[in-house]
């Protein structure tokens, strides 16, 4: 090859080596100008509200399992106590520690099931119970129950059958004796002391229905 063409294709080259060169400097400067599409400061921002946001859900969870709960009645199960649509603040650490107590109105889960009910505790471990004609007797002492209605005991009024709980046994009816899925029933039984979520202290809505809800320290007596 002659050294003239030898020259011209070495500067050629020269040239698009320069030209490269000067492209990716250009791709360099442009790179460095570009900002970040979330600032230090917004990066910053978002962080703390996630972490409150993070604080927040423990707290109510902890709130959840430990402290309280509202709970909305669904169903009729515990008329006159307590009626369909009510809201109910419910204490859960009580519960959990001590279990609950004869005559507490208690929230609870059923065996194999999911839901939450509503019912008041009747017997506990170790409790013989008698009904008889819809009187109650517990360990050979007859109760009278006033938070029962005569209208919601019809059929009750005619029921008889006897129980002894074993040991971490407990049994619940609701006040509405003759329309309530409870421990009278096969598929329901005897309630476990795990099976308790919470005791119900108070109706907190509808407002013209707030009042405490009277359990253990007002009809543990005979």
């Amino acid at each position: 090859m002659p050294d003239s063409e030898e020259n011209k294709l070495h500067e050629t080259e020269t040239e698009s080596e320069t030209e490269s060169k000067s492209e990716h400097k250009l791709l360099e400067m442009h790179e460095s100008e570009k900002k970040p599409l979330i600032s230090p400061k917004a990066r910053k921002e978002i962080f703390e509200w996630v972490r409150s946001l993070a604080v927040a859900l423990v707290v109510v969870l902890v709130i959840r399992s430990f402290l309280f709960v509202i709970i909305r009645v669904d169903g009729p199960s515990m008329s006159d106590t307590l009626l369909n649509g009510d809201r109910l603040f419910v204490t859960v650490a009580d519960v959990k520690l001590h279990g609950p107590d004869r005559f507490d109105v208690v929230i609870l889960h059923y065996p194999n099931r999911t839901e939450n009910f509503v019912k008041r505790v009747i017997g506990l471990p170790g409790d013989e119970i008698v009904v008889e004609n819809g009187v109650l007797t517990i360990n050979g002492v007859t109760y009278d129950e006033p938070y029962l209605s005569d209208e919601r005991t019809t059929r009750f009024d005619h029921t008889s059958f006897s129980i002894t709980l074993g040991e971490d046994e407990y049994f619940v009816m609701g006040d509405n004796r003759d329309n309530s899925n409870d421990s009278r029933s096969a598929s329901v039984g005897v309630i476990n002391r795990s099976m308790f979520i919470g005791k119900v202290r108070q109706i907190i809505w509808p407002f013209t229905r707030w009042d405490g809800v009277e359990g253990s320290e007002v009809y543990n007596t005979p």
